[in-house]
């Protein structure tokens, strides 16, 4: 990847953000979001990657963003970074190089153009080729925020497939994001809820309260959940995590056989997620909906260095990248930045 240096990271003003949550062991996630903390130390890594470095994660590398995009959500499939962006008549779906600056190669606008965009995810569906042999067949989902009309798209081409309908607690599309051994999609609508749907009908399945523990035995409801992304911190790409988890064959083929019980989630697996206006990463028990460590993210772009329009941290997406022993890579950036 390439590297820049401090003076490049203070002046740039919009950005797209590697970074590496640091491999956490059981103990440590029990920490609390009261107690979260991110005290920049000096570059002191053991890899010539690490451009900088935090209790909470090594950034390792930093590129231009458009800084009109709105963005609402990332994705990766087959080395690239999707992007999907929001506003009336501004929104649209990108696919990016992020090795060579995070270059865009597509591009297309939302029709009609009144819809506003929401959160994207990649995902396949198991088909059956010419041979009778199964196959995946790769698309990317697309929620809107109140129009109640979701997208399906083929990938890479990003061609429409597909619209549906679909209902909420708000009546809102937030965040979206694939669990390929379950068979489900998890999603937010900016409340405490987080709604699981079966990826082949749709239709929601059940819903998690995202709570959080603040100690002396007070838990509170997590509100504006936002962007999602399933990630595995045993593993580092979704090949690997559907590989690992549901055996040689991947995702779950017959639905019907994809119970609550018949994939379990590995406690290294987690729905890491934006809070809306908190500039932080929750890492968000599948199951239980419990959030069991914060990162802070308050100086990936300080407020204070950020353009005049510039939003808050949105969009995570895993890189692709293999996994070392420091923990899991993921692509940041936020609205407008």
């Amino acid at each position: 990847p390439h590297q820049v240096n401090e003076q490049h990271l203070m002046t740039m003003k919009a950005l797209a953000i590697a970074v590496v949550l640091q491999l956490l062991s059981a103990v440590s996630e029990v920490e609390a979001l009261a107690t979260a903390s991110n005290e920049a130390t000096s570059t002191s890594s053991t890899t010539s990657r690490i451009l900088r470095s935090s209790t909470d994660y090594h950034l390792m590398e930093e590129v231009p963003h458009d800084s009109s995009s709105f963005t609402q959500g990332l994705t990766y499939f087959d080395g690239h970074i999707y992007e999907g962006t929001g506003m009336e008549h501004k929104s649209c779906l990108m696919r990016h190089d992020p090795s060579d600056q995070m270059k865009t190669l597509d591009k297309i606008p939302i029709t009609p153009s009144h819809l506003f965009g929401e959160g994207i995810s990649h995902y396949y569906v198991w088909k059956t080729d010419e041979h009778g042999s199964p196959i995946k067949e790769h698309r990317l989902i697309q929620l809107t925020w109140k129009s109640k009309v979701g997208k399906i798209y083929s990938l890479p081409e990003m061609q429409l497939l597909k619209e549906f309908k679909y209902n909420t607690v708000t009546g809102e599309g937030w965040g979206i994001t694939f669990v390929p051994h379950r068979n489900e999609f998890y999603v937010s609508d900016g409340s405490e809820y987080l709604m699981v749907w079966d990826t082949e009908t749709l239709e929601e399945k059940r819903r998690i309260v995202v709570t959080f523990e603040r100690g002396a035995g007070s838990t509170e409801n997590v509100k504006y959940v936002n962007e999602l992304e399933f990630v595995d911190f045993a593993d580092a790409t979704d090949a690997e995590v559907v590989d690992s988890v549901a055996g040689e064959n991947g995702q779950c083929k017959d639905s019907a056989t994809c119970s609550d019980t018949a994939k379990p989630f590995k406690r290294t697996m987690k729905i890491l997620a934006n809070i809306w206006y908190q500039d932080v990463l929750v890492s968000i028990d599948p199951e239980s909906g419990k959030v069991s460590r914060v990162y802070d993210m308050r100086d990936i772009y300080p407020l204070e260095q950020r353009q005049k329009d510039a939003d808050c941290l949105n969009g995570i997406s895993v890189s692709g990248a293999k996994k070392d022993d420091e923990g899991l890579e993921v692509w940041v950036t936020g609205k407008l930045w």
